[in-house]
């Protein structure tokens, strides 16, 4: 079928013109051309409910049924009963083409484009002339013409207000509704400006109404509501303030009362027909003392008239009066005074059952006691597939003759396209053929029947419905799908778009999918298409009529990689995995596997527990290959890892699953809705139920996905343990500050020790100048130490590796750890920039003072080593604790030493002081001149280095020991230059000798030490 491929049999523009999906819109001939047989059902009427029979019936007997029927009181009502597209006005279309014309008959045609008032009255008065009908024609000819659609939407609206102002309490649908009725009701809410605005704005009820009132519907216009809805409620107005009190109370109660709204539609929908002749100026009765007029003058004609109505929805505003008159008797007093009536009425099934009572009370009781039914619904997946294929059949002959040769062909036997076709036998028989020999290219009956499923009505996936049938299938395909064709790349993605797989249809197995996708290197999606539609997805991917696949320009597979097909449609590569034993999988596990299965192809969303158990195979598989090592870290828990690895769709996210959890659209690991990995879930679960049947190429798959996302396991462990980069650095800041607050760092120091600080817990420090310290400072030292043990534990944890049963950190990565100690004592102010990570605890409480306290701390010791230097030469410390020692001894021969209690302080102090390292002072001092002498944007690193080290007590032991001799020396100088006895002289002269040496080692010079 080389030849056949890309093939069209039709002209798209003529398919166009013949495939219309209203019955009123072709002419007789395309439309008798087209016609098939519809599957109508009788069903009784009971009460506002339909009861089905299993009568089903033919048109003809439709026909039979409505013109002869005997009605004792001489009109009949027979409602065709349908949803939307069901082929109600097919039939009563068929009906008017099938009445023989004649004298007896009046036929009166009222099509659902005919929506104008003008055109309905017109319809109905056609024929009978009198000056009251001539009156209400130019009445109504006056109301069309003199109001636009603006205008008759706000004198309905205004008109509804009178209306319902009238009513009472009594007449309203429910008790809890009473507070609806009369001026105070919904009057008052239609008077409200602000709710007029929504009333009528575009798109609602009213405005539509209007303009179909006015104006009778264009083919290509939608159809108006039958009535209003809770939707065109003004329920959702934005600012409800702006309206009234009344108002504002009313629409309070409509919101808040079950039911209440409901009640209002009712009440909007049983008062619009009497708002339209108050609005129209046709007053009620008019229409019925006309309708009877002219039933009054074909009777004195001896004729019977024909009422065919297309949709009955449709003519609201005049219904009941049209009951009224044409439900009328037509015998009065013994004879015959109006017009026998026969009416076929088109109505949809929803709207039938909710007719106000008194409307439905007519139509029972004038009606044959059941109504024709027209939802059609096959019993099984085989039923009606002929009867779908001799519909499409007879379309996809009209499309290929075309308009024009069907409308000269009228009256005659319509010519089948197929038969001067030379390609006729090869496609009928790859294609098939309907009963009465039209070709079904490009379709065939498989894909016929899945399409006409994929397009049936939400939970009736057997209900054939002709308008959505051309609409949504035939017309497609002929019309815009037609270049594709041509070009060999149908069916495309948008095929799919349109039809997907019905829940009543076995999809394509995943197994076949993934074999195409690995062995159709050229067209997979198109392939998959026609295995699904056209070859009823069959468990064998090369199970495809070999005619459709040349027609498609289908991929012929090797045969040699074709998989082995195995029971329930699972495909397996029999090299690659054992034979499934489906007896030894528990009905549990099979429930699974199913549920993946239609996950994938038929877009099902996954069981939240099934999705959970999916995600903790792999979160955990992760988890076990995770090596700690990159970066190097101490071995968490499972339990520890789950709080940052957790099992849910921030770690793993699986479409088609519910993601209703914050950061779901980040996770690392995320799994479309493909075959293949519907596969792989379904292999994982076989693996871990030590099931057979699953793909060994599965488990690489998941070591590999393990090892690739080990990154993204280190990535979640470090922002949950807030142990990235930045969070270290922060920590190590924090702990090298607390160890300069301990005299244990510093800025300047080696990489070593600032890396021994930093991770050192210091529990065994303690500060021997800690006397020395400002009390901010001791403070602040207080706290640190008191959480210190925690921070370090915390950073070690998070740079090191557990050994042993105690998961106690023994050893810290130092290749990773160094760099950012180094980057962490670039600075030594507590200046943290975004959150500070929970780990450092409060070891940093009252860091960001710091700089106050060691600027408060150098000042302090800068006073201390004044105190020191001017009294003392440096480098002088044993001649000066000697020259002490040798005045007190002195000063006892001549009465000027101090008391015992004083000498032996000043002793004791000596003794310290002789102890004591002398240097410090030298190093303290050189620290404190690089303080003064650093520039202002280094001062505070200088003041860390000048305050932070560890003297110890030394220094101020020579503190206390150089204060205490020099005051106690002045005050002997003094007391000597007072004396005027002998010895007077000789005392003060050794006395003064004394302090000409105290104040030579005294003097201020630079120390070389």
């Amino acid at each position: 079928m080389a030849d056949f491929r890309n093939y069209l049999c039709w002209a798209p523009d003529k398919a166009s013109a013949v495939i219309s999906t209203e019955a009123v819109n072709p002419s007789a001939a395309v439309f008798l051309a087209t016609h098939a047989p519809l599957k109508i059902r009788r069903s009784l009427i009971n009460g506002r409910s339909l009861v089905p029979t299993d009568a089903t019936v033919e048109e003809r007997e439709v026909l039979r049924d409505f013109l002869e029927t005997k009605a004792n009181t001489g009109t009949l009502l027979m409602p065709i009963v349908g949803d939307s597209g069901s082929g109600k006005s097919h039939l009563v279309r068929w009906v008017r083409e099938n009445i023989q014309a004649g004298d007896r008959r009046r036929v009166i045609y009222l099509e659902k484009s005919g929506t104008s008032l003008k055109a309905v009255v017109e319809q109905l008065l056609e024929g009978v002339e009198s000056e009251t009908l001539d009156q209400l024609r130019r009445d109504v000819h006056t109301f069309s013409e003199g109001v636009d659609e603006a205008g008759l939407s706000r004198r309905l609206v205004n008109a509804l207000n009178e209306v319902l102002a009238q009513t009472d309490r009594e007449s309203v649908p429910s008790r809890k509704a009473r507070i609806l009725a009369g001026p105070r009701g919904l009057a008052a809410l239609l008077q409200d400006p602000y709710v007029q605005e929504h009333l009528l704005a575009d798109g609602r009820y009213i405005p539509q109404y209007a303009a179909q009132l006015l104006n009778s519907r264009e083919a290509d216009q939608p159809e108006r509501p039958p009535g209003f809805t809770t939707e065109d409620l003004p329920l959702d107005i934005m600012n409800v303030r702006k309206a009234s009190d009344i108002a504002q109370k009313l629409l309070g109660q409509l919101h808040s009362t079950e039911g209440l709204s409901q009640d209002a539609v009712t009440m909007l929908n049983e008062h619009m027909e009497a708002a339209v002749k108050r609005a129209s100026n046709i007053g009620t009765g008019r229409l019925v003392k006309a309708m009877l007029d002219v039933r009054e003058a074909y009777a004195k004609e001896n004729k019977e008239i024909i009422l065919l109505i297309e949709d009955f929805a449709l003519i609201q505003g005049v219904q009941r009066e049209l009951l009224e008159a044409l439900t009328e008797a037509a015998h009065r007093e013994g004879h015959q005074r109006y017009a026998s009536m026969r009416t076929l009425m088109a109505v949809t099934t929803g709207y039938f059952k909710d007719l106000p009572e008194t409307v439905m009370s007519r139509v029972s009781a004038s009606t044959t006691g059941y109504v024709y039914d027209l939802d059609q619904v096959f019993d099984g997946k085989d039923s009606g597939v002929e009867e779908i294929a001799s519909f499409a059949g007879r379309y996809l002959n009209a499309a290929r003759v075309g308009r024009e040769e069907l409308e000269k062909e009228a009256g005659r036997s319509v010519s089948n396209a197929c038969e001067t076709c030379q390609f006729k036998v090869d496609c009928h028989e790859t294609f098939g053929q309907t009963s009465e020999g039209y070709g079904l290219y490009p379709y065939n009956r498989s894909a016929l029947l899945r399409m006409v499923h994929s397009v049936a009505p939400t939970g009736r996936p057997w209900a054939f419905v002709p308008r959505a049938f051309l609409g949504n299938v035939i017309r497609p395909v002929l019309v815009y799908s037609a270049h594709e064709i041509e070009e060999g790349a149908f069916p495309t993605a948008r095929f799919r778009e349109r039809f997907t797989t019905a829940e009543v249809d076995t999809p394509l197995s995943n197994a076949v999918v993934a074999y195409v996708d690995e062995h159709d290197p050229i067209a997979p999606e198109r392939h998959k298409l026609v295995l699904e539609f056209w070859a009823d997805a069959p468990a064998d991917p090369s199970a495809i009529n070999p005619g459709i696949r040349d027609a498609f320009g289908l991929h012929k597979f090797d045969k040699s990689t074709l998989p082995e097909v195995l029971g329930g449609g699972a495909v397996v590569t029999p090299i690659q995995t054992p034979k499934a034993e489906p007896e030894k999988i528990p009905v549990s596990l099979k429930r699974r596997l199913q549920s993946l299965e239609e996950w994938a192809s038929r877009g099902k969303n996954l069981d939240g527990a099934l999705a959970r158990e999916l995600r903790t195979l792999i979160v955990e598989s992760v988890y076990r290959r995770y090596p700690w090592a990159a970066p190097i870290s101490k071995e968490l828990s499972k339990r520890e890892v789950d709080k940052a690895w957790p099992v849910n769709a921030t770690s793993v996210s699986i479409a088609g699953t519910t993601e209703n959890i914050a950061g779901a659209d980040r996770a690392p690991i995320r799994f479309d809705r493909t075959a293949t990995n519907s596969l792989f879930f379904q292999s994982l679960l076989l693996v871990s139920a030590k099931a057979p049947g699953a793909r060994s190429e599965a488990t690489w798959r998941l070591a590999r996905l393990a090892e690739h996302h080990a990154r993204d396991l280190a990535s979640s462990l470090e922002r949950y343990f807030e142990a990235g980069d930045a969070d270290l650095v922060l920590g190590l800041r924090a702990s090298l500050i607390g160890a300069a607050l301990a005299g244990h760092a510093w800025p300047g120091m080696s990489d070593v020790d600032l890396m021994d600080a930093a991770f050192d817990d210091g529990s065994s420090w303690s500060r021997g100048d800690l006397d020395t310290r400002v009390a901010p400072w001791r403070q602040l030292l207080t706290k640190h130490l008191s959480e210190r043990q925690n921070l370090v534990m915390a950073l070690r944890t998070r740079f090191g590796i557990s050994k042993g049963s105690t998961g106690v950190v023994r050893m810290i990565d130092a290749a990773r750890a160094l760099p950012l100690v180094l980057e962490a004592s670039k600075s030594w102010r507590w200046e943290p920039e975004g959150t500070i990570p929970k780990w450092i605890g409060s070891a940093m409480t009252g860091f960001s003072s710091l700089e106050g306290i060691v600027d408060q701390q150098a000042k302090q010791f800068e006073s201390m080593m004044i105190d020191i230097r001017s009294r003392i030469r440096p480098g002088a410390a044993k001649e000066t604790i000697a020259a002490v020692r040798t005045s007190l001894e002195a000063a006892d021969s001549v009465g000027l030493s101090p008391n015992s209690a004083e000498r032996d302080r000043i002793l004791a102090i000596a003794a310290l002081a002789e102890k004591a390292d002398w240097r410090v002072i030298g190093a303290a001092h050189r620290n404190l001149e690089a303080l003064r002498a650093a520039p202002e944007g280094e001062r505070y690193e200088n003041a860390v280095v000048a305050t932070a080290q560890d003297h110890g007590v030394g220094p101020q032991h020579i503190r206390d020991f150089l204060v205490a001799s020099d005051s106690w020396l002045t005050g002997a100088l003094l007391e000597a230059g007072e004396r005027t006895d002998s010895m007077g002289d000789s005392v003060t002269d050794e006395v003064q000798a004394l302090l000409r040496e105290w104040a030579e080692l005294s003097k201020a010079e630079e120390s070389t030490s």
